[in-house]
């Protein structure tokens, strides 16, 4: 199925979002790491368990790490699979402000 773009779709609630998956025109992408900084994590070990759920079943999401004491999430992905501003979207969808 060469030339097929697949897309992932996450539920959250009423809310979803979606991601292209396979894209063949990208491939073999070496991983960044981008680092979110947050407005708040009011719910605590909720908040973090929730983003670290949500953005790992992202394809192209290798690693997820919620800072709870700085308020950032830093996020190891495949640029070539996922697009920084879907990373947003998602934890703006999660109801968290991006400052940065």
């Amino acid at each position: 199925m060469a030339g097929r773009t697949v897309k992932n779709r996450i539920e959250i609630g009423e809310k979803e979002v979606t991601a292209l998956k396979n894209n063949p025109e990208i491939k073999n992408h070496q991983n960044i790491t981008k680092t979110f900084k947050i407005g708040g994590l009011p719910g605590g070990q909720h908040d973090k368990e929730e983003i670290e759920t949500y953005l790992s079943q992202i394809n192209g999401v290798d690693k997820v790490v919620v800072n709870l004491e700085d308020s950032t999430v830093s996020v190891d992905f495949d640029p070539g699979a996922i697009h920084t501003d879907y990373l947003r979207g998602t934890l703006r969808s999660l109801g968290h402000d991006i400052l940065g």
